[in-house]
């Protein structure tokens, strides 16, 4: 058989070098794009590196070089501080300057799977799994950017045709991670939050990048998946209070199941923004991340799993010591 060619954008970020290497090593032919000015070091060697913008169209067509056959959409902007306008410009705009640049190109092209993000269920997170048939309601403007995003995407796959997959990822973790549900390690880690944010009962799952980029990949082998939307999320059903204190039992450090109400935290935090403002620096405490403490993030994989796809992670339990001790060994913790 003909070896494939994958393209990955955004691939020099976190999720999206994961991605590429889990390619390459499934014998892929891989082609990593990100903006001019990425960080390319987390690339391994021998993946070809073309740079592209996806908030400028023009830029694309260097892409053209290469026939592609799968393409793996993973740069957004994830930044619960950037601007709307930020947000839409790429994740949204960016997403449809590359889908028709694709479309113009379908004959080679046999999958395109566009990452967008469990948050969308936004308010619709309940006490139960929530499923892809779920409504989705999302809350701040990153939400809000990653479910038009999908809107995009899916109406790409109606219109022209193009085999478009979307996924809403839970909660991403593992080597290399530095934002989101990392955040919080980090925080442990440094002494800075010793007490559980809230009531600490909210249920989240999880999923390790492993998963996440491993699913892409699955998917992408499938035809019947073109058109549809997956919820790529593990099997736990862990509250906040137990997954943080997993973590900091993983790190050694002391930490309480004694509660700090959020308003206070919230407050802490609207400061910390205000201040890192100008001061033009990243804020340890941001409101938005801090929200997620207060409602479930519970979602259901069975739609995933009936397709066959068994989780190398399935369980937050299972995943985050490798992760801890990754981050042990780089010298971040």
């Amino acid at each position: 058989m003909t070896q494939e060619t994958a393209l990955v954008t955004g691939a020099c970020g976190f999720v999206g070098s994961h991605m590429t290497a889990h390619l390459a090593a499934k014998g892929y032919r891989v082609v990593a794009t990100d903006h001019p000015g990425a960080d390319r070091r987390r690339l391994a060697a021998g993946i070809e590196f073309i740079p592209a913008d996806i908030t400028r169209p023009e830029s694309l067509e260097a892409l053209g070089r290469a026939e592609i056959h799968k393409i793996f959409h993973v740069a957004a902007v994830f930044d619960y501080l950037a601007s709307q306008e930020t947000l839409e410009r790429v994740n949204c705009q960016g997403t449809r300057h590359l889908l028709e640049f694709l479309s113009n190109r379908r004959s080679s092209i046999r999958h395109v799977v566009v990452w967008s993000s469990g948050s969308v269920y936004g308010r619709n997170f309940k006490r139960a799994a929530v499923t892809e048939k779920d409504a989705t309601d999302p809350i701040n403007p990153y939400e809000r950017s990653k479910l038009l995003q999908e809107t995009i995407a899916l109406d790409f796959q109606k219109t022209t045709g193009l085999p478009v997959t979307v996924i809403r990822p839970s909660a991403i973790y593992g080597p290399q991670s530095r934002y989101g549900m990392a955040v919080p390690v980090f925080l442990i880690r440094k002494g800075l939050l010793r007490f559980v944010p809230g009531d600490g009962r909210p249920i989240g799952s999880f999923a390790h990048v492993d998963d996440v980029v491993g699913a892409a990949e699955f998917l992408s082998a499938r035809p019947e998946a073109a058109g549809e939307i997956y919820n790529v999320s593990d099997d736990s059903s862990m509250m906040i209070e137990d997954a943080l204190c997993l973590a900091a039992d993983l790190m050694g450090v002391r930490f309480f199941r004694a509660h700090i109400p959020l308003p206070p935290l919230l407050w802490a935090a609207w400061i910390d923004e205000t201040v890192s403002r100008m001061l033009r620096r990243r804020p340890l405490l941001e409101r938005d991340l801090i929200e997620y403490m207060r409602r479930n993030f519970w979602m259901d994989n069975s739609k995933l799993k009936s397709l066959g796809y068994a989780f190398k992670y399935p369980t937050l339990r299972s995943g985050l010591p490798g992760t801890i001790e990754w981050y042990r060994r780089a010298g971040w913790i």
